[in-house]
């Protein structure tokens, strides 16, 4: 039997609230939305939750909030998922890509610093793979440069630093609940914030520029960024499990690195030690991530890489975004990054066969699995959009 990469765990409890939400007298944004907001408020210790569709436009309603635009830049790491880049993107500012920690994939603050300009707005950390970002050098960081901070939290549901949870430090924090992560909606997200006039900004954008959807008159230009009772009655369901997923997915993670922590050319995943981490797949390092990856696929197993380096992605060129230094330690996590199983429902036995299967490709490569590991120099490109020449960019990998 294939063991997939992820597959989502929903129960009767889940089927239960969408039936009672459907037989209700109305399923669009309603009771059930204010209930999951209340609950999330209360979770996470912030004062306003907004809920919205998806993670990516949680980014753009909260960029869009703040007045970014056109001729702003926005401090942001150079691994993460595409939207958090895109996002910055259309609202009309430009990404500067920044490196990252080698040790835990988050955003780099000496690199982040480094790369700010006079036309520098924000910076958007993101809490990557669940773990969170060294945000005491951060908040001093926009403290000292006089910066808006937009946190991408959607990894980061359950994850503190110190005892506070992700989200909760910038000015307004992003969530997001597809499917693969810790709480799920199936689709969804949130804008998180503790400043009351952010919070009727955000309110007032998801709502056509209005406070009320009864109300008529529009005081200010917004989206429908509005969710339904339906899936926010999914995640009412899903919440209450939420501390038996989280002790789940760090369970997980501790069986892998017991059973992979002695296995040459592998270097599991590692807590940075800020706080909680709630992983948000099983995360290792090896040479050859793809060979593995298709040794893994002929077992029966599901895996996933790392995201490409946003300086990689097509859509991404010198006429969008800004790279003032190559991000080598985002290119090593990259190639050396690979995703394993990391379902809730997985057993011990199916943990123990990933696992053998990983000794397996791992030994009889033998010496050549820490090669790339230490590479001394990488070297990375950049499409420019408007001419299809490949710009060369090379630096030292970062030790």
């Amino acid at each position: 039997m294939r063991i997939p990469d992820f597959a989502s765990r929903l129960s009767s409890d889940e089927i239960s609230e969408v039936l009672r939400t459907l037989e209700s007298t109305g399923i669009s944004e309603g009771p059930r939305t204010h209930e999951f907001e209340q609950l999330l408020s209360e979770y996470i210790g912030c004062r306003h939750v907004i809920l919205v569709p998806n993670g990516t436009l949680a980014l753009f309603a909260a960029l869009k909030v703040l007045g970014i635009g056109p001729g702003d830049e926005v401090i942001v790491p150079d691994l993460t998922f595409y939207g958090t880049a895109s996002a910055v993107i259309l609202t009309g500012a430009r990404p500067v890509l920044v490196d990252v920690r080698e040790s835990d994939g988050n955003i780099d603050p000496a690199s982040a610093e480094a790369s700010i300009s006079t036309s520098t707005r924000a910076i958007l950390p993101v809490h990557l793979f669940g773990q969170s970002c060294d945000m005491d050098a951060l908040t001093d960081l926009v403290a000292r440069h006089n910066l808006w901070m937009v946190e991408d939290a959607a990894q980061g549901m359950g994850t503190t630093f110190g005892s506070r949870h992700v989200g909760t430090f910038g000015d307004i924090g992003c969530l997001s609940f597809v499917a693969d992560k810790t709480l799920t909606t199936g689709e969804g997200g949130a804008l998180v914030t503790d400043d009351d006039d952010l919070a009727d900004r955000c309110r007032w954008f998801k709502n056509h520029g209005r406070r009320l959807r009864t109300q008529p008159l529009h005081d200010h230009v917004g989206l429908n960024l509005r969710i339904t009772d339906v899936q926010a009655a999914i995640g009412v369901a899903n919440f209450r499990r939420l501390d038996e997923t989280i002790a789940r997915k760090r369970a997980l993670w501790d069986a892998y690195v017991a059973r992979l922590s002695d296995c040459p050319g592998v270097r599991p995943w590692v807590d940075n030690g800020f706080g909680r981490a709630v992983p948000f797949r099983i995360c290792i390092r090896v040479a050859d991530p793809a060979a593995l990856s298709d040794h893994l696929a002929r077992c029966g197993i599901g895996t996933r890489r790392f995201y490409p380096p946003l300086h990689r992605q097509p859509g991404l060129t010198l006429e969008n975004c800004v790279i003032h230094e190559t991000p080598t330690r985002s290119v090593r996590l990259y190639e050396t990054g690979l995703m394993l199983p990391s379902s809730l429902d997985l057993t011990d036995d199916q943990i123990d066969h990933v696992c053998a299967c990983v000794r397996e490709f791992c030994e009889r490569s033998g010496d050549a699995t820490d090669a790339l590991l230490t590479t001394d120099r990488l070297t990375t490109t950049l499409p420019q959009r408007d001419t299809g020449e490949v710009v060369e960019l090379s630096a030292p990998a970062a030790t």
